[in-house]
């Protein structure tokens, strides 16, 4: 009789778990699916998204074009990607207002409930403005380069070499297939200008 009376108890709990799950996962969950509100780093990646989409279209005008250029000429990648981060800017400003979030994966590390770092985002922001003021004093491709180490290391990026090589190997290719072979008007600083001159 006590075993059949302690049965009781122990099958009515787990009548009440298995009720539970079946309603479905705590809606206070951490990947909670809906409308969290909206998020303040989110809105400020968002202008500045739409802040150097509208510098790259306007500065674009100023690239002057050879008078034998007869094809895209040297303002269709500027105009072509500063529309695309206008537009994205745009879409990720869209969704932000509406307060919607992407769900998490499972195997995603990350805690949407967690604040923004303003430390990393001014990093960024100070990053790209420097690289606005230093193109025409030290050349394109070293002032994307310290722009790309910079940005990696407010990201979480270690290490000193690995993050100045990428950017400088990146930016130095750039610059050769858009001022050597596009025509564009890049400033690439006075050793890599020699360095470049039998292309």
């Amino acid at each position: 009789m006590s075993t059949a009376a302690g049965a009781g108890p122990a099958a009515g709990n787990a009548g009440e778990d298995a009720g539970r799950h079946a309603d479905g996962p705590d809606p206070a969950g951490p990947h909670a699916a809906g409308p969290q509100g909206r998020n303040t780093g989110e809105l400020a990646l968002t202008v500045l998204l739409l802040a150097l989409g509208l510098y790259l279209v306007l500065d674009a005008a100023n690239i002057a074009v050879p008078g034998s250029s007869n094809t895209l000429g040297p303002r269709f990648f500027p105009y072509l990607i500063g529309g695309v981060v206008i537009a994205t800017a745009l879409a990720l400003g869209v969704r932000v207002l509406r307060g919607d979030r992407g769900p998490a994966d499972e195997s995603e590390d990350v805690d949407l409930t967690a604040g923004t770092d303003w430390r990393a985002v001014g990093v960024v922001a100070v990053a790209f403005l420097a690289h606005a003021l230093l193109i025409n004093v030290i050349g394109w491709p070293l002032a994307v380069t310290l722009m790309f180490a910079a940005v990696a290391w407010a990201l979480g990026a270690r290490g000193i070499v690995r993050p100045l090589l990428a950017g400088g190997i990146t930016s130095i290719v750039v610059w050769i297939v858009f001022v050597k072979a596009l025509n564009v008007a890049l400033p690439g600083g006075t050793l890599l200008e020699l360095a470049t001159e039998w292309l």
